[in-house]
């Protein structure tokens, strides 16, 4: 009898088996190329050590049993859950590293990059300015530091606090230090909003502009970029990390990043439903590639007309195999260029003097979209009437990463804040920018 039910239970989970790894088998490939990509640009592009880059950096869901094998003749990682569903990034000089979907069957050519013409650089130390408490300051940063610098609980990488233009604050936990650039996953969402905010500039597009794409031949021609940029298309869309969904496989297993969404019906009637969408800042890039036409023109634009005006050497979008930009998630930089991106925003859009983004632009991007219920602008969030920090200014707006990436910026105080970090498990946005402010004099 003991023998039968044995056989009974094998024959259970053999005939369960399939239907298992039928259900699991694609999220696996989501932590692979999550853990491929990640290990990729942190050791070929900012020099970090890949155990270091698996213990800080993929500590979660099933992120800590992937394997992850790191060829220094190609520059590529291969990551493997169990043997199944490897999945390689490859690093590609000029573009970072590219989640390759079977062969590297594309051959995007890194740009041609003028210099920068305005750099402009921080103290070597933080300086104080008038009003400012130092020492609450200081103390206010610490607390989001564990003692001994380990990022297991606390998680914060980088803080750096500019008042009155000046570096007044900064820390970093090792090995991260102000030349290390980091990943700011949806902060580049608000690189992508500088991008048309260039192009409007310059006169080759407009946020009223419809019949965005070809593909659009139905009723979704009536979406603006206005739409986009504000997340209210109206398109279909599902934003899940935790499973299989347009984000993950967007992300993860597309050649073409911007090929979901392109492909999604209309749900609502544009401009009549915010939805937080990271494909429709993807589809945004596809409109800036087919706008300007030539790849290489596309891939240099924003580098030439935006980071090296305002001295942001290390900042990059990395692409996906078919070379579009994935403007939704993929940007890396110094928190001192996260903070000089910041700058720019804080003051209309004018750097030293010259107009960088269009009059009225930083505006309309902090402006509230109807039915966001006073947290969204246009790429940016907001935090009308403490919205989502009950203790802050109204006034805040700010690029914000899905692992605890900020870029506060706040005019009432003068003030850009940026914390970057490999989580925020042990940080409360809300309680931190109540302590920071609490140290700095509100702009008379």
């Amino acid at each position: 009898m003991k023998r039968k039910l044995i056989i009974y239970l094998v024959a259970g989970v053999l005939l369960l088996l399939p239907a298992v790894v039928y259900t699991y088998y694609p999220q696996l490939g989501v932590a692979t190329g999550y853990a491929a990509k990640k290990i990729c640009t942190c050791t070929f592009e900012t020099g970090r050590n890949q155990q270091e880059v698996e213990k800080n950096d993929l500590y979660f869901s099933v992120l800590p049993m992937v394997t992850n094998k790191l060829n220094e003749a190609q520059k590529s990682v291969t990551s493997t859950l169990w043997g199944l569903y490897p999945q390689t990034a490859i690093y590609k000089t000029g573009l970072g590293c590219v989640l390759l979907q079977g062969e590297d069957d594309y051959h995007v050519e890194a740009p041609q990059l003028s210099t920068g013409n305005n750099p402009f650089l921080f103290p070597d130390k933080p300086q104080a300015t008038k009003g400012l408490n130092h020492t609450l300051l200081q103390d206010a940063i610490d607390r989001e530091f564990n003692s001994d610098d380990n990022l297991t609980t606390k998680q914060t990488t980088s803080i750096l606090v500019i008042h009155n233009d000046t570096l007044v604050a900064e820390r970093y936990a090792p090995p991260f230090d102000r030349n290390m650039s980091q990943l700011g996953w949806s902060m580049t969402k608000s690189w992508m909003n500088a991008y048309i905010g260039l192009l409007v500039k310059d006169s080759l597009t407009g946020i009223n502009k419809s019949n965005l794409f070809p593909e659009w031949q139905d009723e979704r021609k009536e979406i603006t970029l206005k739409n986009l940029l504000n997340m209210d298309s109206g398109l279909q869309w599902n934003e899940d990390y935790k499973t299989v969904s347009d984000a993950t496989r967007m992300l993860y297993f597309s050649e073409d990043v911007s090929a979901i969404a392109l492909s999604k019906p209309l749900n609502y009637s544009p401009g009549t439903h915010w939805y937080y969408s990271s494909g429709t800042t993807n589809l945004i890039s596809k409109y800036i590639r087919n706008l300007l036409g030539k790849e290489t023109d596309y891939l240099s634009y924003l580098k030439n007309r935006l980071f090296n005006k305002l001295g942001m050497t290390s900042a990059f979008i990395e692409t996906d195999e078919s070379g579009l930009l994935i403007g939704s998630s993929y940007g890396y930089a110094t928190p001192r260029d996260w903070a000089k991106f910041g700058l720019l925003y804080l003051h209309d859009g004018i750097w030293q003097g010259e107009r960088i983004l269009p009059e009225g632009w930083v505006n309309f991007t902090k402006t509230e979209v109807k039915d966001s219920k006073g947290k969204y602008g246009a790429q940016f969030w907001l935090n009308v009437n403490g919205s989502q920090y009950p203790d802050a200014p109204g006034d805040i707006f700010l690029a914000d990463g899905f692992l605890g990436q900020y870029v506060f910026i706040i005019p009432s105080y003068n003030v850009v804040i940026v914390r970057m970090g490999t989580g925020k498990a042990g940080f409360d946005e809300n309680q931190f920018l109540k302590n920071i402010l609490a140290a700095i004099p509100h702009k008379q």
